[in-house]
């Protein structure tokens, strides 16, 4: 019997990541064979724009990878970006206690809450035209009696109760996505088996336990947005898209050199942007000239201090924004919750410096993740934030990260009533 090998791929605004690779059963965690990245096409501001080219470049990326390890690949595991998505908390409790007025909790009755959920959000997503591509457990609660309040506990199994309480966390997409892009593989010949979006696993990924557990803030800082997502008690408890992001740092370069916004300039203030990736002002920027077009001499010329000011003032203004956001969200303000750490990913978060910018904004410790990848490639080219999301995506689906108190029996029945939205066609 031949290796199963999957590939994560994460349909970023400016570049698709993929990776290829395979789970390690005696370690329990995944090994990278193969990565890429490609810049995307058919994807503009988050949204489909021309599926063809977009299938031309998810094969290239497929191409390239599978001819690198030497083998298909049997599933994929995708993030979309969220724009095409929605976001819902349910919570919903189930009386559990037989003629003794409780009952011990077991597998069966988590799953049929489990299941309850699930089939209630569909119901409701049909109508809006959405479908249910992913969930999290975020909370569980019982009740010993029928007038006790509910008490969130961390595993409810063997516990004696009266009822059941869960809040789940589910993850929406327009149908009409959803199609496109099942469409985009069947004609692959590769089998579409999960989706979601890149900030679930990549928070997963990136925030430790303890820091999940005792409140933290992820921010994922992509291309054209900066998805942000606050855990308390090991939960997600309020998640943000901003509009904003790398393309738009590299948009203000392009405004700062005088220069009109097309595709040429962007893509010369892109390459300024890598290149000088770095946010911190040193004494000497201010001498060195940098050339809009670096073989024109004679062009408009920013110093170095200039250009690092553009990208570092727009960075803290989205920072400010998010954190901003998050302050007036009723949701945590109701529930008191606040949040004692920040960590970053995404590849803007690869700017030296950013997480000073962060800590200016914030006043909290700042951390900057990175997937620290088992893999067999160039170990340093992939293990850095921007990977952090789509490896996070390979371990989330690989290892069903979602609640790990739960038997994989539970897991097996209920995700099998997400998978009914994908054909599954083989690569013949």
């Amino acid at each position: 019997m031949g290796r199963k090998l999957t590939l994560a791929l994460d349909l970023g605004s400016y570049e698709l990541k993929g990776i290829i690779f395979e789970i390690v059963e005696y370690k329990n965690t995944i090994h990278v064979l193969a990565a890429k990245k490609e810049k995307t096409l058919g994807i503009e501001e988050g949204k489909i724009k021309n599926p063809n080219l977009l299938k031309e470049q998810v094969e290239k990326v497929i191409e390239s990878l599978t001819e690198e390890v030497g083998d298909y690949v049997d599933d994929v595991y995708l993030s979309i970006p969220p724009i095409n998505t929605l976001q819902n908390n349910m919570v919903k409790q189930m009386i559990v206690a037989d003629s003794t007025g409780s009952a011990i909790i077991d597998n069966s009755h988590v799953s049929e809450l489990t299941e309850k959920l699930i089939d209630e959000i569909k119901r409701k997503s049909e109508s809006q035209q959405l479908t249910l591509i992913d969930f999290m457990i975020n909370e569980y609660s019982t009740s010993p009696t029928p007038k006790s309040k509910y008490e969130i506990v961390d595993n409810p199994i063997g516990m004696h109760a009266y009822s059941l309480g869960m809040d789940m966390f589910f993850v929406l997409a327009e149908s009409y996505v959803i199609s496109t892009l099942q469409n985009i593989f069947d004609e692959l010949e590769v089998i579409l088996d999960k989706v979601t979006v890149p900030y679930v696993p990549g928070s997963l990924k990136a925030v430790p336990y303890t820091a999940r557990k005792n409140g933290a803030l992820y921010i994922d800082f992509g291309a054209s947005f900066t998805d942000a997502v606050v855990f308390k008690n090991n939960s997600i408890v309020h998640s943000y898209s901003l509009p904003l992001g790398g393309d738009t740092i590299t948009s203000d370069l392009v405004r700062a050199f005088g220069k009109n916004i097309d595709d040429r300039n962007f893509e010369l203030a892109e390459k300024m942007k890598k290149k000088y990736s770095n946010l911190i002002i040193e004494a000497e920027d201010s001498q060195k000239n940098i050339f809009f077009e670096p073989d024109l001499l004679s062009d408009l010329f920013l110093n170095l201090e200039q250009v690092k000011l553009v990208m570092r003032e727009r960075v803290k203004e989205i920072f400010s924004l998010i954190k901003d956001e998050v302050e007036q969200s009723n949701v945590l303000k109701a529930r008191g919750i606040n949040y004692a750490q920040v960590i970053l990913a995404g590849g803007t978060a690869k700017f030296d410096g950013i997480a000073d910018v962060a800590k200016e904004v914030f006043n909290l410790p700042v951390v900057v993740a990175t997937p620290f990848i088992d893999s067999g490639v160039d170990f340093e080219e992939i293990d850095s934030p921007e990977f952090v999301p789509v490896y996070g995506l390979a371990e989330y689906f690989a290892g069903d990260l979602r609640k790990p108190e739960l038997s994989s029996g539970i897991f097996n029945r209920v995700m099998g009533k997400l998978k009914t939205i994908f054909n599954r066609k083989k690569r013949g």
